[in-house]
């Protein structure tokens, strides 16, 4: 898996996580702004967390697991990101930070070794 596609609970189109190869337990992952975001879902409380300021590489872990795979990192601003794809590339994420929590789905449209 090298590119996952995140969206608002609602299902708009947020950001594409980028995965640097080699798979190894520790990768690098960066968001990318989805192509077909509005300025609205930009402004929204997930934009503002998946996009706080610059892009910046993460050092992510990158987990195989038996249903799919788990990455998870944290953000500049102390986020922590859990996104879980399973074998139908096909998932969700969700950021945390203390008492705060944001949910959306994410499917990865190349798959996992594709």
């Amino acid at each position: 898996m090298n590119m996952i596609v995140l969206m608002t609970a609602a299902g708009a189109p947020l950001a594409m996580l980028g995965l640097s190869t080699p798979v190894a337990p520790q990768r690098n992952c960066i968001f990318i702004v989805h192509p077909q975001i509005t300025s609205a879902v930009f402004e929204s409380k997930e934009g503002k967390i998946v996009f706080p300021d610059r892009p910046t590489e993460h050092p992510c872990s990158y987990t195989k697991t038996k249903g799919g795979a788990d990455i998870i990192f944290t953000n500049q601003n102390g986020w922590r990101f859990e996104v879980r794809v399973g074998r139908g590339d096909e998932g969700r994420w969700k950021a945390s930070l203390a008492d705060n929590a944001v949910t959306g789905r994410a499917f990865s449209p190349f798959g996992d070794g594709k």
